[in-house]
């Protein structure tokens, strides 16, 4: 995995951080707080346009576990009891709950809360995914994208 620069931002309440080598372009944080996650401008994440709850429950929508939210006064992410695992139809496998990818010896490679897995076998940052699905029009066999909800 490439270590590209973590992202943090702060404002009073809650400091959001942002990893992009595991974010898959999924925009649940854009569809639910927009005036908070906005890619058209350079400091595409600003946590003072929202209260800090709607903050970590916005973040807490993220598939991939790109981004992650702690507020000051200590609370962080709680896991899913039980762990779910969701075979998505545009190619992903969704993991939610304290989980921990291994490596052939059994090393952990990363630990999280929300974790999103590569299905199509073209990630360049295997295991996970990095949205590599789309450009090779990859799709759960029988179901075309259009009813995955993404057209070709």
């Amino acid at each position: 995995m490439s270590a590209k620069r973590r992202q943090s931002y702060e404002k009073a309440g809650v400091t959001v951080t942002f990893d992009s080598d595991l974010c898959v372009h999924a925009g649940e944080c854009l569809r639910r707080l927009p005036n908070v996650f906005d890619r058209r401008v350079p400091r595409w994440i600003r946590p003072e346009n929202a209260s800090g709850s709607e903050v970590m429950d916005a973040v807490d929508r993220c598939p991939s576990g790109a981004l992650h939210a702690t507020s000051t006064d200590g609370a962080t992410e709680v896991a899913d009891q039980p762990v779910t695992i969701r075979i998505t139809a545009r190619g992903q496998i969704e993991v939610r709950g304290a989980v921990s990818v291994l490596d052939h010896e059994r090393t952990a490679v990363r630990s999280d809360v929300r974790l999103t897995l590569c299905r199509c076998g073209q990630s360049g940052n295997k295991p996970f995914c990095d949205g590599s699905h789309r450009a090779v029009g990859f799709a759960d066999p029988g179901t075309p994208l259009e009813s995955a909800g993404r057209a070709p």
